[in-house]
């Protein structure tokens, strides 16, 4: 496993447009994984309660990097749209969440569990992915490994981290 998360983090991403539903605007939308900026794509599920845990936090992340992209994924094939829709209505989260239909996002990616981050350049290399923090709930963290690598990308300085460990569920496939 670790093996794969390493490769992953170098991967690239093919630069296209997908379209889904996203849960922010109610409306089908058309979006791309690669930008002119860096793009912080995480992966969520509606039954994890790592994932909600984590909406504040990256509210938080949206309003310190606002000219880069984030955008949420929801990859649980079992829940249906309109408990999804409940729940991220709840979530006040500032960035679209798209339904990831057949899990075709986390499976071009290889996300593993909710949540599951990644960090994406204009290039569509991936930088960095793996949990967001070393805790399931970030107000406990002592390692805020997506901060730290944001911070290090805003300065032009290396990265501390291209690979954390995941905390979470696994996305079922």
């Amino acid at each position: 496993m670790w093996i794969l998360l390493t490769i992953m983090a170098f991967a690239t991403v093919p630069k296209q447009i997908y379209k889904g539903y996203d849960f922010a605007s109610k409306h089908q939308i058309e979006y791309q994984l690669v930008n002119d900026t860096y793009t912080v794509v995480y992966f969520f599920n509606t039954d994890c309660p790592c994932s909600g845990a984590h909406f504040k936090y990256l509210n938080s992340l949206k309003e310190q990097y606002p000219g880069w992209s984030f955008i949420g994924f929801h990859s649980n094939k079992s829940v249906d749209i309109k408990k999804a829709q409940a729940y991220f209505d709840a979530s006040n989260i500032k960035f679209p969440i798209i339904e990831d239909e057949d899990l075709q996002i986390a499976n071009v990616l290889k996300a593993v569990k909710t949540p599951h981050v990644f960090v994406i350049d204009n290039r569509g290399e991936v930088l960095f992915q793996g949990g967001a923090t070393n805790a399931k709930d970030p107000e406990r963290a002592s390692k805020h490994y997506l901060k730290e690598v944001l911070t290090a990308l805003e300065k032009h300085q290396p990265l501390p981290y291209k690979v954390a460990k995941t905390l979470g569920c696994y996305i079922e496939r």
